[in-house]
């Protein structure tokens, strides 16, 4: 008798400890917290649809919800497009496995970027938590092409419309299925390498949808590709002539993924793309004008002599580059900021220690505050 009064009383104590620690099982469904969410999507996209290539047009999505948000609430939130440079995949943000195949020897680099111990859900609840950014929501799209893996973000008669993908359907699909701010002041884009490219562009051609941008590392000057430094690498990558994309050679890679979105030729087998080079008669490469033509068509260094009245227009731009980036892009960004200045637009630059993506993470939470601050002003 003496061990089932015992009992009782252990039990009883049990349900009073259940009722202090965990009230919300005593309560409605309102009263319930939300946790975050980082959630596995998939959006069909009516702008991919029947592209030349057969790039699929069923597309991942990686989407953080914070603390609080609620499906069915009234509260409303701020959207972050996030995009991905290499790897070609919406996990490039938050599995440091996907990255395995580029922290290789015979790339540039071998070391990889700053994940964060916690993950990247509980590293954005934690900032919010700390006050440094608002809660928001992150969407990552999967924006990798087969076989070049960029597709910069750009509408290409080969690869299909990419920039048509992010811009309409991706952001009509945020605004139909989650609790948006659905205009510009609450949408900002962030960016990485092609990635960050991107973010500059739609900065300029979309201010009605875009209010903020951000880059890191991304590809802002494209004659910087022609330097004589990197024409003789790709001289020595392609000994035997151009071949096709190899993904020993990454400059070559690059250049036929680029070619794939700025200047693809359907009629010209078998990689369907203009070369803005071509090897002499003396065995090294001489430009093609036509097709840099093409390419200083989607170049945001070019752009701007056009658009610097609509990027002007947005609430905040912000672009970084690490000083010891390994393909260069730090003396890319030099023109860029020059021209900026010649037109006055406002922006925010800073480099930093640290190479084409080793502080990732360290950066993201520096744009993550800045697009934060910036946002639905």
């Amino acid at each position: 008798m003496y061990l089932i009064g015992l009992l009782a009383i252990i039990m009883a104590f049990w349900s009073c400890q259940n009722d202090v620690l965990e009230p919300d099982l005593k309560r409605g469904k309102e009263d319930v917290v939300h946790k975050s969410k980082l959630q596995n999507k998939v959006l069909m996209s009516e702008s991919l649809k029947g592209n030349f290539i057969g790039n699929s047009h069923t597309r991942k999505l990686q989407v953080y919800t914070p603390p609080g948000y609620k499906k069915n609430g009234s509260q409303q939130y701020p959207v972050v497009y996030l995009l991905h440079g290499f790897p070609f995949s919406e996990k490039a943000f938050i599995d440091m496995d996907v990255w395995d195949e580029w922290i290789t020897p015979y790339l540039f680099s071998q070391e990889y970027p700053d994940f964060p111990a916690e993950g990247f859900r509980l590293w954005v609840d934690k900032l919010i938590a700390d006050g440094i950014i608002e809660p928001m929501i992150i969407v990552m799209p999967n924006a990798g092409t087969e076989p070049y893996g960029f597709s910069f973000y750009t509408n290409s008669d080969l690869n299909g419309n990419f920039e048509d993908f992010i811009v309409k359907d991706l952001v009509n699909y945020m605004d139909k299925q989650y609790n948006t701010i659905p205009n510009a002041s609450g949408r900002a884009v962030i960016g990485h390498s092609q990635g960050g490219y991107a973010a500059f562009k739609y900065g300029m051609l979309h201010p009605d949808v875009f209010g903020t941008v951000a880059s890191h590392s991304g590809l802002l000057f494209v004659d910087a590709l022609f330097h004589p430094d990197n024409i003789i690498n790709i001289e020595q990558e392609n000994a035997e002539g151009f071949t096709g994309p190899d993904p020993t050679k990454f400059l070559t890679s690059a250049g036929y993924a680029m070619s794939a979105a700025w200047s693809p030729n359907l009629n010209n087998p078998p990689f369907l793309v203009d070369l803005p080079f071509e090897f002499n008669d003396q065995g090294h490469i001489d430009l093609v004008p036509d097709v840099v033509n093409l390419w200083h068509q989607n170049d945001v260094f070019s752009l701007l002599d056009s658009y610097n009245n609509d990027f002007n227009s947005l609430s905040g731009i912000y672009f970084d580059v690490g000083l010891l980036d390994e393909l260069g892009t730090q003396l890319a960004h030099q023109p860029v900021v020059a021209k900026l200045n010649a037109y006055n637009v406002n922006y925010t630059f800073e480099t930093y220690e640290g190479g084409h993506h080793t502080h990732m993470f360290n950066r993201l939470k520096v744009s993550l505050e800045f697009c934060s601050d910036k946002m639905n002003m």
